[in-house]
């Protein structure tokens, strides 16, 4: 009777532990995979960020080239401006003036 009890014993810690071990091998794989997901989220968040972070800064960039063209070309045009006809002395009007008007 006892070494019937100590093999039933046995038999149901054998047929338990493969069981429960399994079980514990399973959530820890699972956590384990969870945890993979979340780093490899957290680095595709990050990614995004410092794409768009950099695109943001491309854009701000070509905004302000396109800025100092503008400025660029408003300059050369004052300066075409001034060339073609070139502003008089203040002095040199008023004689023309006072001649002009006699």
């Amino acid at each position: 009777m006892k070494s019937q009890a100590i093999i039933c014993v046995a038999l149901v810690v054998a047929m338990v532990s493969p069981v429960g071990f399994v079980t514990i091998a399973s959530a820890q794989d699972r956590d384990r995979d969870r945890d993979q997901l979340k780093t490899q989220q957290q680095i595709q968040d990050k990614d995004k960020r410092q794409t768009k972070d950099q695109l943001h800064k491309e854009l701000k960039d070509k905004e302000q080239l396109h800025e100092r063209e503008r400025t660029r070309e408003r300059e050369r045009a004052r300066e075409h401006m001034q060339a073609e006809r070139p502003e008089k002395p203040q002095h040199e009007r008023v004689e023309r003036g006072e001649r002009g008007g006699r």
